[in-house]
């Protein structure tokens, strides 16, 4: 009897493991069916911040960006946020298109209040853009910032500084390190850039300047304090010394001090300036690439493009797009 008893158990634990694993068989088979079946996550978007976006040359790039890669979007940075969100509505609806497999939408572009002369205006666009990288379930990569706010000639040269030179530091300082945050990049991405739009002017003037100043500024050995700001500190004295004064003795107190404008001087001086304060941007940009060698960073000029900044320029005022 008691052997009898011992067999039937047994049997019957072996009947019940079977069941059990037949059971855990049909289960797997299910979830590799569903796994196949699922789509996989689509990889996250590469993200780009672009300043003075709202129109012109800025407008321009969000539109090529999202036009050309649908795997994008951009921050839409503009000193007045409602002409940054009319520029968002603009893009919306000029690239929208419904038979695409992948549907333009308004995730693609997060606008932003950003007014590069302004620290505090900076800081809060930059704590903006973390949270979105970083608290959203399909956050996209920050891949690429393009400083290209700026005005042009035709400014004095304290105004001309803060926005094309000191601005360009504060984009710069602001959001470069955050092209180191994402956690899945590897040491061989090269896909992150920096882009500083610049002038042809810039290194007309770097061409211009004492041997000691043109070392200094375009090595990118030093850094801001020692190397750009106290070479910005003496264009500003000599402006300042001369601002009332003729334009002989600006050009003097310029060339004195080893930033001559060279035939732009006398023939164009509102292009000696601003040429001056593009050559400091760049400077950093230098400085930049230096600190951040996994990042490619370059300076760009566009060229002369019709925007409303030219339309401003005599020769071309009042003039449509086929006649410039």
């Amino acid at each position: 009897f008691e052997l009898t008893t011992t067999r039937m158990t047994t049997s019957s634990y072996h009947h019940c493991l079977l069941h059990v694993l037949l059971l855990l068989l049909t289960q797997t088979q299910t979830q590799t069916l569903a796994l196949a079946t699922t789509p996989p996550h689509p990889p996250p978007r590469r993200s780009y911040l672009i300043t003075g976006a709202n129109k012109g040359q800025g407008l321009a790039l969000c539109r090529r960006i999202l036009s050309e890669f649908d795997d994008t979007h951009v921050f839409l940075c503009s000193r007045d946020v409602e002409k940054g969100h009319l520029a968002k509505s603009s893009l919306l609806s000029s690239l929208r298109d419904p038979s695409h497999p992948n549907p333009f939408d308004e995730s693609h572009i997060d606008v932003l209040s950003l007014d590069v002369t302004s620290q505090s205006s900076v800081d809060a666009a930059a704590s903006r853009v973390r949270s979105i990288l970083t608290s959203r379930p399909q956050s996209p990569k920050f891949t690429g910032v393009i400083s290209n706010a700026g005005i042009l000639w035709g400014y004095p040269l304290p105004r001309l500084l803060d926005v094309c030179a000191t601005g360009v530091k504060r984009v710069l300082d602001a959001f470069a390190p955050l092209l180191r945050c994402d956690d899945d990049d590897d040491d061989d991405d090269d896909s992150k850039r920096i882009v500083v739009v610049t002038s042809g002017l810039s290194p007309l003037m770097m061409s211009y300047a004492r041997p000691s100043h043109r070392d200094a500024l375009s090595s990118g050995d030093g850094t801001w304090d020692d190397a750009i700001r106290p070479r910005m500190d003496q264009c500003l004295e000599a402006h300042v010394s001369a601002e009332n004064a003729p334009l002989s003795t600006r050009i003097e107190k310029f060339d004195q001090i080893g930033f001559p404008g060279g035939p732009f001087a006398e023939a164009a001086p509102d292009f000696h300036m601003y040429g001056l304060a593009k050559m400091f941007g760049d400077a950093y940009m230098k400085i930049v690439a230096r600190d951040y060698p996994t990042v490619k960073v370059a300076s760009v000029d566009p060229g002369l493009v019709y925007t409303d900044l030219i339309l401003r320029m005599p020769k071309y005022r009042g003039k449509e797009r086929g006649e410039t």
